[in-house]
């Protein structure tokens, strides 16, 4: 068909004799040309499929960890509380003034949460103000078994996800046993480079672990993929375990007087 139509118009419309030598170079050429076209063309076409999968699958895990973030920020942890009003009711029959200690320790921790509940980011400052409240509340119950041992220099700048370490230190403590033979100490510091938060302890696993918390601590790994390319690591090595948060670190703004 294509032949026909070349050899019409050259004889007919041009009024040229082509040869069959001229005929075949045409074909040639026209065939070179449809078959870059409609490589090019089908190239185009299923990269664009593959590309609009791949932005629908980012749009799918964008929304999960979405939801994950959304949720871990609103768990307002009602394990924590019930067990500290009974704790707190049993402290009541025999000493006022622990009961009341116990009070304002609960009621610091989820006024925090309250106030920061809308927050992306929070200091570490004010994140460790309120991991010291859940330490000393929790020591009621555990006779000051528990510590946490900071050894972070410079707190500036650092931003944490509201409820960092209060989610990971409640965790911790739910799925260890704790004793006075084994007391549970939770060393904060920097890692070198300053890249990652890190806290560590020695692994003593409970054999029923604590499902819940578990739960709200994988919702906190998922929502730090929000504010970091670096990854939330957890690494147990030997009997210790380290939990690793990315560091969100923002610069100060310099003002200067023209």
């Amino acid at each position: 068909m294509i032949t026909l139509a070349i050899w019409l118009y050259y004889s007919q419309v041009v009024g040229f004799a082509i040869s069959t030598r001229e005929l075949y170079v045409f074909l040639a050429i026209y065939g070179a040309i449809g078959l870059l076209y409609n490589t090019l063309f089908f190239s185009n076409f299923y990269l664009n499929q593959e590309n609009t999968l791949l932005l629908q699958q980012e749009k799918k895990l964008r929304e999960k960890l979405e939801s994950d973030f959304i949720s871990f920020k609103n768990d307002i942890n009602p394990d924590l509380l019930y067990e500290s009003l009974e704790n707190l009711i049993l402290t009541l029959q025999h000493n006022v003034d622990k009961a009341e200690e116990q009070i304002d320790y609960l009621a610091g921790i989820y006024r925090y949460g309250l106030i920061n509940r809308h927050k992306e980011l929070i200091s570490l400052e004010e994140e460790l103000q309120a991991a010291d409240h859940l330490i000393k509340l929790l020591n009621h119950k555990h006779q000051n078994q528990l510590n946490l041992l900071i050894t972070v220099r410079s707190i500036h700048n650092i931003q944490l996800i509201p409820g960092s370490l209060l989610i990971t230190i409640d965790s911790i403590v739910r799925n260890t046993l704790i004793s006075r033979e084994s007391p549970l100490v939770i060393r904060l510091y920097l890692e070198e480079g300053n890249e990652y938060l890190v806290l560590q302890h020695t692994l003593n696993d409970k054999l029923l672990m604590h499902q819940e918390s578990l739960q709200a601590y994988g919702r906190l790994k998922r929502s730090y993929a929000f504010f970091s390319e670096n990854p939330f690591v957890q690494v147990k090595a030997g009997k210790e375990n380290y939990i690793k948060f990315p560091l969100v670190q923002v610069a100060e703004e310099v003002t200067t007087n023209e």
